[in-house]
């Protein structure tokens, strides 16, 4: 006589592969994917400046110059720090002719003289003089000859009155970007000083300590909102079966 046994192995197997992933499924991890923006640092002011040329782009028959970082000056003599913006384009028309040749793009007078353009650029009423005089000490403290920087001096005191304040001579261009124009960072100050500090104390502090005369605008970045995955061991466990998971049948 054959005595049938009661499957209690099976059952008991059974039973606790089912309580296991009942606890399992208790146990759920949950990861959190946030994106966080990488933004370019804003780049510095620069005390030396190389005046970036313009391709294809001329004035009256004059190269046109731009500058790719922010430019500040402080004139000892009046105390005045005049900073010149990035992307401010000049062709070194506050010089006339006859005093052009003294004015080396890639020289030590191009620094002072982006100065004077910018000063004749702003064109503050009843300030043409003291524009000028900045013009001279600049070339001297440069290194500029004397008398490479009286001819010049003397050039823009005889003839550039024509050359103050005219409205052709406010725009901006970015060199990486020379085929458009860029918008007016800021509508035309009243003065070409953005600050007085006596005889420039503390003036190479300050630079090195990051200051800008004219902030720049951080640009918009778009952020995706966080992606989260919550997974459970259970989900392992189905993913090991035979007819579980997102096998393709």
């Amino acid at each position: 006589m054959t005595v049938l046994r009661p499957l209690r192995t099976p059952l008991l197997a059974i039973a606790a592969l089912v309580s296991t992933l009942t606890v399992a499924g208790c146990a759920t991890q949950t990861h959190e994917t946030v994106y966080i923006p990488v933004v370019a640092p804003t780049p510095p002011s620069s005390l030396t400046p190389q005046p970036v040329v313009l391709f294809n782009q001329t004035k009256a028959g004059r190269k046109l110059f731009t500058l790719d970082a922010e430019f500040p000056y402080c004139d000892v003599e009046t105390g005045k720090v005049i900073v010149v913006p990035r992307w401010y384009v000049t062709d070194f028309a506050s010089v006339p002719w006859y005093g052009q040749g003294f004015v080396d793009p890639q020289g030590p007078t191009a620094r002072a003289a982006i100065v004077h353009d910018w000063l004749y650029a702003v064109g503050e009423p009843g300030k043409r003089e003291e524009a000028d005089a900045i013009f001279l000490r600049a070339m001297l403290r440069y290194g500029v000859p004397s008398f490479q920087a009286n001819i010049a001096y003397q050039a823009v005191r005889t003839g550039g009155e024509k050359g103050y304040g005219l409205p052709g001579d406010w725009w901006f261009v970015d060199p990486k970007r020379q085929e458009m124009r860029q918008p007016q960072p800021f509508p035309k100050p009243r003065t070409g000083a953005v600050r007085v500090m006596p005889r420039c104390q503390g003036f190479s502090a300050l630079i090195q300590s990051g200051w800008r005369a004219y902030p720049i605008k951080a640009p918009t970045v778009y952020v995706p909102p966080p992606v989260v995955v919550t997974k459970t061991p259970l989900d392992q466990v189905k993913q090991s079966l035979p007819w579980g998971g997102d096998r393709k049948k």
